[in-house]
C-alpha cells in the first residue's frame, strides 16, 4: 500500500508541476493589490465558488467554460498590464494562466490559490448569509478514529489530478477492505474543515490510524 501511495504522490507532482507559470506567494501577491487596488485580478472558479468567497477587487471567469472565459478575458482585460490568476488551490488557474500567457499576456498565477490566502490568514470577502458547510472537526475526528486505518481522500469534483488518482483510491479499498477505510472530503462541501486541517491544496492524502495521523 506505501508503494502505491508513493505513486500516486509522484503523479500528483507531475501532475500539478507541468504547465510551470510563473507564481507568486499569497502573501507576495496581497502586498502588490494592497498597493495598487487596480491590479487585474483573475478568479477563474465556478460562479457559486466566487459567490462564496472570493478576493476583493476580483473578477470571475470560469475556466471551465471556455468559450465564455476567452471571449471574457478579451473584453476584460488588458494586455497592457499583468493578470493575476488564481482559483481554489492551483489546478485550474494553472491551466487558465498558460491559455492566457499563449494569448500574449503578462501572467502571475497566486500559488495555492484561496486554500493557501486562507491559511496565510488573508482577508477574503464571504457570503455572510451562508451556514458553515460539511462535517465539523469533531466529526471529522471521530470519523477517523478507528480501528482499521483510515485513508482520507481530500478532492473536489473539477480536480482533474484528483479525478486521475480515484481508480487507484478505488483500488486501495478493495484490496485491503476490512484493514482500511477510505473517507472522501470534498473540500468544497467543507471548506471550514479544510481550513482548520491547514489543507492549502488538492489532491491530499492522509493516513490516520486510532486518530493519529501516521
Amino acid at each position: 500500500m506505501i508503494r502505491l501511495l508513493n505513486s500516486l504522490l509522484v503523479l500528483i507532482a507531475c501532475l500539478t508541476t507541468a504547465f510551470g507559470q510563473t507564481k507568486i506567494t499569497a502573501s507576495e501577491a496581497a502586498k502588490i493589490f494592497e498597493k495598487n487596488k487596480k491590479a487585474q485580478l483573475l478568479d477563474v472558479r465556478t460562479q457559486k465558488e466566487y459567490t462564496d468567497k472570493h478576493i476583493a477587487n476580483s473578477i470571475n471567469l470560469d475556466w471551465n467554460q471556455k468559450a465564455e472565459f476567452e471571449e471574457g478575458t478579451l473584453s476584460k482585460l488588458n494586455k497592457k498590464s499583468p493578470v493575476y490568476v488564481y482559483c481554489l488551490s492551483g489546478g485550474r488557474s494553472a491551466q487558465a494562466a498558460k491559455n492566457l500567457a499563449d494569448r500574449g499576456f503578462t501572467v502571475y498565477e497566486i500559488e495555492g490559490g484561496i486554500l493557501k490566502w486562507e491559511a496565510t490568514n488573508l482577508p477574503l470577502e464571504k457570503n455572510l448569509s451562508q451556514a458553515p458547510k460539511g462535517i465539523t472537526l469533531k466529526q471529522f475526528k471521530a470519523l477517523t478514529k478507528d480501528e482499521q486505518m483510515v485513508l482520507v481522500d481530500f478532492h473536489a469534483s473539477w480536480c482533474g489530478p484528483c479525478k486521475e488518482m480515484e481508480p487507484s483510491i478505488k483500488q486501495i479499498a478493495e484490496k485491503y477492505a476490512g484493514r482500511v477505510k477510505v473517507l472522501k472530503i470534498d473540500v468544497d462541501e467543507n471548506d471550514t474543515l479544510t481550513k482548520q486541517l491547514g489543507i492549502t491544496s488538492i489532491p491530499v492524502l492522509y493516513l490516520y490510524k486510532g486518530g493519529k495521523r501516521i
